[in-house]
């Protein structure tokens, strides 16, 4: 409220709030508790005599990777209750931004194995390197937030748990280490792999020839 009294005290004019639950968010009740702090900054600011009229309730609408999600359809009546359980019958202007939730499931990379090795004759862990990996579109691998959803030649064989690296010299180019991921003990070096859900934050998370790799190819089909 500060922030907008001074920018109303400064001739500006305060219009809406914005906020963000968190990308990927899966709970409904998320969008629930921001407005009802949203409603809040209205009312405090109706005092102070700004009067605003717009609410940004941001992203993180969900796509769907290695776990479901609840429909779209769910999310909206969940968000429209919540605007009016917190605003009655004066519902601002609303903007969404459901941009992963739209075009996450779009997209697909393909991706080819140029290396199987292990860190000693001692170590089981089979470490897999991709030709891409956080530098080339696999940003949000970062934290293993992120857990794609990935298809090989060898799907149905017996599988084994595995690290995968990107092809960069960046220590950093790990992309699941700290929960190593499945996939099948006779995949080989020039095996091309499918990692599906990326039609989000991939190409435009690609470096620019980092490391002498160029950025990440699109195709729209």
């Amino acid at each position: 409220m500060d922030v907008l009294d001074l920018a109303k005290r400064l001739g500006l004019e305060p219009h809406g709030i914005s906020f963000h639950v968190g990308s990927q968010q899966r709970k409904i009740k998320a969008w629930d508790r921001a407005l009802a702090m949203a409603a809040t900054v209205f009312r405090d600011c109706a005092e102070r005599g700004i009067n605003l009229s717009m609410v940004n309730l941001g992203g993180g609408f969900p796509t769907r990777y290695l776990k479901d999600v609840p429909p779209v359809v769910q999310y909206g009546r969940g968000i429209f209750r919540a605007l009016r359980k917190h605003f009655g019958n004066r519902i601002p202007e609303t903007i969404i931004e459901p941009g992963r939730g739209m075009v996450g499931n779009a997209g697909v990379i393909e991706t080819e194995v140029v290396l199987i090795s292990k860190k000693s004759d001692e170590d089981e862990m089979r470490w897999v390197y991709l030709d891409i990996g956080k530098f080339g579109g696999l940003a949000e691998t970062m934290g293993e937030s992120i857990r794609y959803a990935i298809t090989t030649p060898h799907d149905g064989a017996e599988m084994a748990p595995c690290v995968l690296a990107g092809p960069t010299c960046d220590s950093a180019d790990v992309l699941y280490e700290r929960n190593p991921y499945p996939l099948p003990v006779t995949l080989e070096i020039g095996d091309k792999l499918l990692i599906e859900g990326t039609g989000a934050y991939t190409s435009t998370y690609s470096s620019v020839a980092f490391n002498g790799i160029p950025p990440l190819k699109t195709y729209h089909i």
